[in-house]
C-alpha cells in the first residue's frame, strides 16, 4: 500500500515539475517573441506592435547560439513605395538574434509576403473606393487565383471602372495586366471600356517587399492581392521588416 502511494506521489510530482517546466518555458517564449517585436519595429504610437510567434519546443527552439530555428512575424500598418498601409508577414528560418540588440538580426532564409488591400492599392492606380476580389463570380470565389477583378472610382472624379487583370510577374517584376473590361456581377456595366482597361494597368515598384526580396508570385484571395517572395543569406537584417520608406 506504501509502495503504491510513493509511486502517487512520484506521479504527481513530475506532473508538477512538468507543469512549472512548460509555464517557464512560455514565459520565456513570450519575452523573446515580445524582444523581436520591438526590435522590428519599436513602439509606434497608433501603430499595432508586430507580432511574433517563434516555433519549437523547449529542446528545439534553439538551433543554434543566439539563433532561432524558426519565427513567424506580421507587422500591419507598414508603408512601401506607391501604395497605401499593407500588412508585411514573414517565416525566417536560422534567425540569428544577437545579444546585443545594437547588432543585425539575420536568417539563413526568409518568406516574404505583402497584403494589399483595395485601401492599399487605391493611391498606385490613382483610385478611391478599390475593391479586388478574384475574377470569377464573388460567389463562387475563395481560393487562390492569378487573375482579379479591380473596381474603383478615379481620384477626383465620380467616375467608377472595373476590369480583369491578369496578376503577372516576369523578369522585369510584377504587374496588373488588364485583359477585359468587367461588366458582370461586380463590375460596371455602363463603362468607358477603354478607360477602365488603361487606368487598371500597373507595374508594382520592384520594391514593394522588403528586405530587398523579389516578387516571385502576386496571387489574389479573399479581397487582397498578395506579393510573395523568397530570400537566402546575405538578406537585409529582419529589422528591416517594417521600417518606413523615405
Amino acid at each position: 500500500m506504501r509502495a503504491r502511494r510513493s509511486v502517487a506521489v512520484a506521479t504527481a510530482v513530475l506532473a508538477v515539475v512538468a507543469v512549472g517546466a512548460f509555464t517557464v518555458d512560455s514565459v520565456n517564449a513570450s519575452r523573446v517573441e515580445a524582444d523581436l517585436s520591438t526590435r522590428i519595429r519599436p513602439a509606434t504610437s497608433g501603430v499595432t506592435a508586430p507580432s511574433v510567434m517563434i516555433g519549437g519546443g523547449p529542446t528545439a527552439r534553439w538551433s543554434g547560439p543566439e539563433t532561432l530555428a524558426s519565427a513567424s512575424i506580421r507587422a500591419d500598418g507598414v508603408t512601401r513605395p506607391g501604395l497605401g498601409p499593407v500588412s508585411v508577414e514573414a517565416v525566417a528560418t536560422d534567425l540569428h538574434v544577437p545579444g546585443d540588440r545594437s547588432a543585425d538580426m539575420t536568417a539563413g532564409s526568409v518568406t516574404v509576403s505583402v497584403h494589399i488591400s483595395g485601401d492599399a492599392l487605391g493611391p498606385a492606380l490613382g483610385m478611391e473606393d478599390v475593391l479586388v476580389g478574384g475574377a470569377d463570380d464573388p460567389s463562387l470565389a475563395g481560393g487562390v487565383e492569378h487573375r482579379a477583378r479591380v473596381t474603383g472610382t478615379l481620384a477626383g472624379s465620380d467616375t467608377r471602372v472595373s476590369a480583369l487583370v491578369d496578376l503577372v510577374v516576369d523578369d522585369r517584376g510584377a504587374h496588373l495586366v488588364p485583359v477585359a473590361a468587367a461588366t458582370g456581377p461586380s463590375g460596371v456595366p455602363d463603362q468607358d471600356t477603354d478607360l477602365a482597361l488603361r487606368r487598371s494597368a500597373l507595374s508594382l515598384s520592384p520594391d514593394v517587399l522588403p528586405l530587398g526580396v523579389a516578387v516571385e508570385t502576386l496571387t489574389v484571395r479573399g479581397g487582397t492581392l498578395t506579393a510573395r517572395g523568397t530570400g537566402g543569406p546575405g538578406t537585409a537584417p529582419l529589422g528591416e521588416l517594417a521600417r518606413p520608406d523615405h
